[in-house]
């Protein structure tokens, strides 16, 4: 009885509110991570890791202890999304923002142009409101090996949009890509977020800059 009684107890802990959203549904999971950031705001000098649920997944300021390092993912982000809050993060005059943003655009039923379009939107306005701060803007990540062309594509524009714009291009892809085209095995659980073994490999990469 006393066991029944905890598990029923459990669940009605468990349920959200009558009239409350579900702090995991997307749109609410979106409020919440913005409210936290407001009230931990970045400051002038950060170096800011920008995109969606890959750069949420990183402890950065353990894979980076010495550096003023700031995480600025959301999980399900797009173009979009970063450049609705842009402000907040040109506001603070960052020293560095490494872009990691677009996975969530790849598919067969979306067109890429509107995207990167964004992509070069991102880039010039941090480079108009934050003239100071080093923009490096790093290109997808592999997924399941169905994605390979359509990622190869989106990175080669990217590349492009960098060298017209001046600013940083870190090609990630090779470092993660398996030979069947798809995110290597032992980096990821789910072809597509890293586990453990995937963020040591991307500190690795970024540790030149």
């Amino acid at each position: 009885v006393v066991a029944l009684a905890l598990g029923v107890a459990g669940i009605a802990a468990a349920a959200p509110r009558e009239g409350r959203a579900d702090a995991f549904a997307p749109e609410a999971y979106y409020r919440l991570r913005m409210d936290l950031f407001a009230v931990t705001p970045l400051a002038a000098g950060d170096i800011v890791f920008l995109g969606d649920s890959i750069t949420e997944g990183a402890e950065w300021n353990e894979l980076f202890p010495d550096l003023p390092v700031r995480d600025r993912g959301i999980s399900g982000d797009t173009t979009a999304g970063v450049l609705a809050r842009l402000d907040t993060i040109t506001a603070s005059r960052p020293a560095a923002v490494f872009l990691l943003v677009g996975t969530n655009e790849i598919a067969p039923s979306l067109d890429p142009a509107p995207s990167l379009a964004r992509q070069r939107e991102i880039v010039a306005r941090i480079r108009r409101e934050s003239p100071d701060t080093r923009v490096f803007v790093q290109s997808l990540l592999p997924r399941a090996a169905a994605y390979r062309e359509r990622v190869e594509s989106y990175n080669a524009a990217l590349r492009d949009i960098c060298r017209e714009a001046g600013v940083g291009f870190i090609d990630l892809y090779p470092a993660f890509l398996a030979a069947d085209g798809s995110l290597r095995d032992e980096l990821t659980f789910d072809d597509l977020h890293l586990n453990g073994a995937g963020y040591r490999r991307w500190r690795e990469v970024l540790r030149p800059y």
